[in-house]
């Protein structure tokens, strides 16, 4: 029997956000004694809360995440533990067992963070070299407990999604994949025509 485990952090009103990004409003708009049933309006950007980054995000790709195959969004996982890292550099020898296709978390412990000054201002980013290991490993999405790869001007943006490499950024709970070496993960968006998607991000352990 698999084990699931949740890695995204919950919607919710006012919930935090990137700076100048538009505020999550999600509110109630009718209750079973009032209307005779209940229903919720949600109002949120694509890059609030756990999401996925689509090339068209930062580069001249014109593709929207629902035109993209649903099997992109899915893949055996590997996770590195990069706590501590104020900028992640890995050997390729780090690298060296991760297989085409491959989803890749780094847990950095910046979730224990999410919504606090420092989230935003002091998280870890990526080397360039590390983002090109990436795409010389052929993998399909590049995860992280964060908001995001890097800093203005988005180069680690830049390098992943123009070789069609998706990004998770808010992922919450990583710790919890650190004793398994085996496990996948699963990453649907909303089938939307937008250049990203909030998204439930799920680790399925066999």
């Amino acid at each position: 029997m698999s084990t699931y485990i949740d890695l995204s952090h919950p919607i919710c009103d006012s919930m935090p956000g990137y700076p100048g990004d538009p505020q999550v409003s999600l509110q109630q708009t009718a209750s079973l004694g009032k209307e005779g049933y209940t229903d919720f309006t949600l109002s949120t950007g694509m890059h609030s809360g756990t999401h996925l980054d689509g090339p068209m995000h930062l580069t001249s790709s014109l593709t929207r995440i629902a035109d993209l195959p649903i099997g992109q969004f899915a893949g055996k996982g590997w996770i590195f533990n990069v706590v501590g890292q104020k900028i992640i550099d890995l050997p390729a020898s780090a690298f060296s067992h991760v297989t085409p296709g491959s989803v890749i978390l780094f847990y950095t412990g910046f979730d224990l963070y999410f919504g606090q000054k420092q989230y935003y201002q002091s998280y870890p980013s990526f080397s360039e070299k590390t983002a090109h290991e990436l795409v010389n490993k052929q993998v399909k999405i590049v995860g992280m407990d964060s908001p995001s790869p890097d800093y203005e001007p988005s180069n680690i943006h830049n390098i992943l999604l123009s070789n069609h490499i998706f990004i998770l950024e808010n992922l919450t709970n990583l710790s919890s994949l650190l004793p398994y070496r085996k496990f996948e993960i699963l990453a649907f968006p909303l089938r939307i025509r937008a250049d990203s998607s909030p998204v439930r991000v799920v680790a399925r352990i066999e």
